[in-house]
Order: structure tokens, then sequence, then C-alpha cells
């Protein structure tokens, strides 16, 4: 979820669209995938297809990897936890995924100290939201995805993002050349049910084929928590452990494609469509501590869309790829409760005078229809010179209802017409020289918007409001193998972030309007030192040390307003930090050690507005020291040739972080989240059944079932074991 625990826009999840076998990919760019891997396995399981890997006097290795690069997290080294995707994204230096709750509740990701929209998500190339994924990447089923790509600060201009603190990127399995199916099932506490499956059938000779994804998730997400209680006569208050009974989630949705790939005639191209839905009851407000729980309202959404994906090779020298689409995204609020709900899911004995439990009554549904495309040109000028123009505009379109009976002839907000288009234009030369040593790419960007909508006061049409703005950004790469299997690299850019259509036009019922925001922009930096898997006579060891700089401006958040929100420019922010991140797998792959630890130093750096009070201090209600530890043993051909058991422990913890502006009140009265602690234990079993492949799991997170919380008054699940099991037939 973008935004904060008070804007939680309960979206859709979308079935996996498929992606071509690395040399044939469709709609992306071969240099993308290419990208450093640094799993617990990555030294003894094979490499990507489309890595090449040269050893080199038996122990040193060179992996020729583009400039845009990122980080490669297999997921296939989790297939034995039940761990999901924001879990997995939490063990990752420099990242941390903040929840409200259960499966399907709203996160915030951060990355090096930028979080929300700052942050951009994309599947395949497409942002998360058009591809029909569920809005906050941690709900992603990853039974449905192959590997994640982390970018730290410098964003790839095909991706066609205006993001300032960088980008994550789904990629879903490429194999398209032999038929496959692959099922996931997976159960275990407060009522959790996760179902997926995926198939790929090549139907022809000449690169024909078609495939489909499916998923279905259900949680009653009944975990207790501590909650006040007040007895309803005599008022006394009490803290009692109660289960909660209204936060539960329903996701569901379908794809298929079919296609060409590495047709003589077309290049490759295929026809994806796609329909979601996804159903969250919502048990406490956005204030989280309440002694009142919420007991009816919920949110829901659809998605429905189709997308074209195109490679199409001009000679030897140059090709043109990318993907056009068509997503419908519906969305709605009922909130419509005359009942006051205590913790123990009583209803009254008082009721409320006027209806809804999160605010003014509301029964909305808000309608966005969006028109995209991310489309690329690369050339091959010479040997070593590659120039690349991406473009990138989306046209959105919005409007919706209210049903909530207004008084006398008053025109509805939600009705009102909306329409957005942005723009994201990259141009970028890549140099590569000195034998593949040295890399490096030079861009500019373009970030422009143009947007009108009707305006509403008082119940009656005003007019009409317009909002525009251009604004121009560049960048450097660089990246040199040093001896060894050592890099270095270094970037920076100047970027801008486009404020959003939910941050421009509001959420009904939730966040009214602000169509005066500007584009937040800040300069970013990064440099690191990497040290690819190196195999000696005591193991591999791989690591990887970065230090970044995050200076943004314009940096919107989200205010009170009375009883609505809205989103502001208020302030500016600077970011420092390191992060570090290594492992080990020993000799015959029976032990692996692997560990992360982020610093993040972000300040107020504002010298006008009510934010100027608090110059210099710490930024409030955000993790600044955080890492985890993951240790595995593993035995392989126990009872088969190919077989193995693996058995796990992860461990992160969280420092203690304050919640308020700390120069603002006496250090003792600052509200503060304490250090917090969290293990999970996994056992698991690989094996070959009637010639399928299986993996099978038992798995008990937070093993000593601590109080969790990422927001104040806002608890994470206690103890739970999950079971897990993956088939894979080909």
């Amino acid at each position: 979820m973008q935004g904060t625990a008070l804007a939680i826009v309960i979206g859709v999840v979308a079935a996996r669209p498929a992606a071509a076998a690395p040399s044939i990919e469709l709609g992306s760019n071969p240099t993308a995938a290419r990208t450093t891997e640094y799993s617990e396995t990555a030294t003894t399981a094979p490499p990507p297809e489309d890595i090449e890997t040269v050893t080199v006097e038996g122990s040193r290795q060179r992996s020729r990897l583009p400039i845009e690069s990122g980080s490669q997290i297999s997921l296939q080294e989790f297939e034995l936890e039940a761990a999901d995707l924001g879990q997995i994204l939490n063990r990752q230096q420099g990242i941390i995924v903040r929840r409200t709750g259960g499966l399907g509740s709203a996160a915030r990701v951060s990355l090096n100290g930028l979080s929300g929209n700052q942050v951009r998500f994309f599947l395949d190339g497409v942002p998360l939201e058009l591809a029909g994924l569920a809005v906050g990447v941690a709900n992603v089923p990853t039974g449905l995805i192959d590997d994640v790509i982390v970018y730290r600060g410098v964003v790839p201009a095909r991706l066609g993002a205006d993001a300032l603190g960088g980008a994550i990127e789904l990629r879903s399995d490429g194999d398209i050349v032999t038929a496959e199916v692959d099922a996931t099932y997976l159960v275990g506490s407060f009522g959790t049910h996760r179902v997926s499956a995926s198939a790929s059938v090549p139907v022809a000779d000449g690169g024909l084929f078609v495939r489909a994804a499916a998923f279905f998730d259900v949680s009653d997400n009944d975990f207790s928590s501590v909650q006040t209680l007040i007895e309803p006569v005599s008022g006394a208050v009490t803290q009692e452990s109660v289960r909660r009974f209204h936060d539960g989630y329903l996701s569901y949705g379908g794809s298929i494609e079919a296609g060409w790939f590495d047709n003589p005639h077309v290049g490759s191209l295929s026809l994806r469509v796609f329909a979601t839905g996804a159903t969250k009851e919502l048990q406490q407000g956005p204030s989280g501590f309440s002694a009142l729980a919420v007991g009816e309202a919920e949110r829901s959404g659809q998605s429905l869309g189709a997308a074209l994906r195109f490679d199409v090779p001009i000679g030897n020298v140059a090709r043109f790829f990318g993907t056009v689409g068509y997503t419908r995204i519906t969305g709605d609020v009922v909130d419509v409760s005359t009942c006051i709900y205590s913790w123990l899911g009583d209803c009254g004995p008082a009721l409320r005078e006027v209806p809804g439990e999160l605010g003014p009554p509301t029964d909305a549904t808000q309608i966005s229809d969006n028109i995209y495309l991310r489309t690329s040109a690369e050339l091959t000028v010479a040997d070593g010179h590659v120039v690349r123009l991406s473009v990138a505009p989306t046209f959105a379109f919005v409007n919706g209802e209210q049903r909530v009976e207004l008084p006398g002839d008053a025109i509805d907000p939600n009705e009102a017409e909306r329409s957005l288009t942005t723009v994201v234009v990259g141009l970028e030369y890549e140099l590569t020289a000195f034998g593949d040593d040295l890399e490096t790419s030079l861009f500019a960007k373009y970030y422009g918007q143009d947007g009108r909508t009707d305006v509403i006061d008082g119940g009656q049409l005003v007019g009409t409001d317009e909002l525009g703005t251009n604004n121009y950004g560049a960048g450097l790469v660089a990246r040199y193998r040093l001896a060894g299997p050592l890099d270095i690299e270094a970037s920076y850019e100047f970027a801008y972030r486009l404020p959003t259509l939910a941050e421009y036009f509001g959420t009904p019922g939730l966040v009214e309007p602000n169509t005066r925001l500007v584009p937040e922009s800040g300069h970013n930096a990064n440099v690191g030192l990497r040290l690819r898997p190196w195999a000696g006579r005591l193991g591999t060891l791989r690591g990887e040390l970065n230090g970044f700089l995050r200076s943004v401006s314009n940096l919107i958040r989200l205010e009170s307003r009375s009883i609505l929100f809205r989103w502001s420019n208020v302030s500016s922010v600077r970011n420092a930090g390191v992060e570090v991140a290594s492992g080990w797998v020993s000799p015959g792959r029976y032990l692996s050690l692997s560990g992360s630890l982020t610093y993040l130093d972000a300040r107020n750096v504002s010298s006008s507005g009510t934010d100027a009070l608090a110059e210099g201090d710490r930024i409030p209600n955000q993790p600044y020291l955080f890492g985890s530890v993951t240790a595995r043993g593993r035995l392989a051909k126990l009872f088969q040739s190919n077989d193995s058991v693996e058995l796990s422990w992860t461990s992160r913890f969280v420092n203690s972080f304050s919640l308020a502006w700390e120069s603002l009140g006496r250090e003792d009265s600052v509200p503060r989240l304490d250090t917090q602690t969290e293990s999970s234990v996994t056992l698991g079993y690989r094996f070959d059944a009637f010639g399928e492949r299986v993996a099978a799991s038992i798995d008990v997170q937070n093993v000593f079932d601590a109080e969790l919380f990422d927001f104040f008054g806002i608890p994470r699940p206690g103890r739970a074991v999950f079971a897990r099991l993956l088939v894979q037939v080909f």
C-alpha cells in the first residue's frame, strides 16, 4: 500500500503476467534480467540463463552485468518457506516493510529511507497497479513470481518511472519453450489458505504458445491482541487479550496469454487478459490505538485489463520493444454502520447519531480507466556503444459515485470528472570499455503531467481546475570491475516524483483533493562495493557494502484536516546511510549463513513551514537501524538421488524509534516503539514423486509469540504455523 495506514485503499491482486524466455523476452530490455544475484545458494544453484558466467583459474568468476543492474532475489531460494513477499523483502538490506496487520493488510515499503509513492513497483516492466496486482507488493502470491530485482536509487529509464527512492521489479517465470505446470497450496493459522497455479504450453511449431495463471487467497486474520475494553455500565477500563473479529481478507484472479515468440516475421508478440478482485474487512481506524473496534466497514476492488507485448528486432543492430495496455480499476468503500463496537464484537448498547465508523458515512465507488504505453527503441551504434530511447505515457480517467443520500440537490463530489496524463521520457547512452571491465550510462529524463478536474464546492459545480508540470532530470551510473571478484559502482541522479491520482484527487470518505501539489524533487547518490560469489577451500563468500544519500524537497505527506485528510507539500528531508549484506556457503552446501544490516540517518531539513520548528530532528515514525540473519542446514540424497532436507532459522530485529519530533517535547515524554525481534523456523523436504518435482515444508513464524507493532497501536500476528506444498509438472 502506498502512503500511510491512514489512506488504505484495498486494491486487487492479479495473476502472473507472462514473460518469455530470456533470449526471446517479450517487451523488456535484454539487459534488464542480467543482474547480480546474491542468494544463499547463488554459488551452487545454476545461474539464470541471461547471466553469462565465466570461470577463470578454478575459483575466479566473472559475470557480465549490464550497467542497468540491480540486486536480484531468486524466489526459488524460498520455495521451502511459507514467507510471503513482504517477509522476503524484509530480509534484504536497505528495505523495511511495515504492515498494519496480517495477510491483505496495508503495508508501507521503505527503500533506503524513502517510502510510499517515492518507491515504484513493477511487474515485468509494467507498474503493479496497471498490471492488476494488489496495491501493496507485500500481498503478491509468491507462487506466481520467479524473482525480484531491487533498484536502489537510480531507476532504469526503460521503466518510465518517476521515483526518488528506487524501484522494485517483480518478474514472472519466462519458460514458454516447454510445457510446464506449477501449483502451490499453503494452509495455516488464522484461517489462512493460499492457492496459486500456472501453466504454459507451446501449441505449435513456429513459436505459438498459450499460458494461464490463477490464484485464490483467504484469511480470517483472527489473531489475538491486547486491546482496551470499556465496561458500558460502570465505565471501567481494562486491558485484555481478544481475538480480532472483523479483519478478513479475500483475493482472487486469473489471466490467460497467447502469442508468438521468436517469429521470423513479427519477432515476439503476445496478448494477455486478466480479471481480479479483493475484499478487506477493516478492524481498526487509522489512529490504531482505540477502545473502539471497527465492526462493519470494508473496502474492495476489482481490476480488468489487457496488455499487448511486443519485441521486434530491426536487423542485427536495433530493436523496438514494449507494452501497450488498458486497465480498469474499481474501488469500493462501505462505512455506514451506526453500531459502536467493543473489542468483544458487541454492538451497542448506544448507537452513533451519525453513521460511519472511520469518518463521515461513505458508500462510494471510484472507477479509474487507464491507458498506458511502455516502449523503447534501442540502437547499437558500435561495439560497446548503445543508445536507447524510452517513452512511457499513461492516460487516466477517474469518476465515481456516492450512494449515501446527500441533502437537497447537492452534487456528489465523487461524480466529478477527472483526468490525468503523465509522461516520462528517457534518453540513455551506454558505454562498455576496457574488455567490459568499465560500464557507464549517461541519461536524461523528462517528467510531464497534465490534468483536469471538475470543482464541486458546497454541493454545486463551480467550475474546473487544471494542473500541469514539466520537469527535467539527469544522471550517471558507472561500474568498474576491480581485481578478482570485486566490483565498485557509483551513481547519481537528479529526479522528480510526480503526484499520483490519489494524491491529487483524494480518496472517497478519507482524503480530500489537492490539485495544488507540486512534484517532489531530489538528489540521489550511491556508492557501493560488491564481492561477487567467490569460492575457496572453506566455502563460498559474497558480500555487498553500500552508502547512499537522498536529499528530497517538497516532500508530499498526508496531513489531518479536521475530519478528513489531505496530501500536502510540507517538508524537506535528507537521508544518509549505509547498508551491508554478506553470506557464506560451506563446501557441499551443508550449511549456509547470511545476514544484512542497515543504518539510516533521516533528518528534517525544512527551513520554513511548521516542520521548521523541528529542523535537524530525525524523521519520526521511521526505523533507522534494522537487520536480519538466516542460518540454514541441508542434507541431500537421503532417500533419492536428488532429494534434500533443509532446516532454517531466521531472526530479524528493528531498533527502537520515536513516533514524534524529538525536540518538541521532553526526552521522556516522546512516544516510542520499543526494539522488536521476531524469529521463524522452517523444516522442508524436496523430492521427486511419480517423476514430478515436489517441495513440502512446515513453517513456524514469530516463534516466541512476541508482541509486534510496525505502527503504534496496530498489532501484527502472534505465533503462527503454516504448511506449504509445491508441485511442478514438466
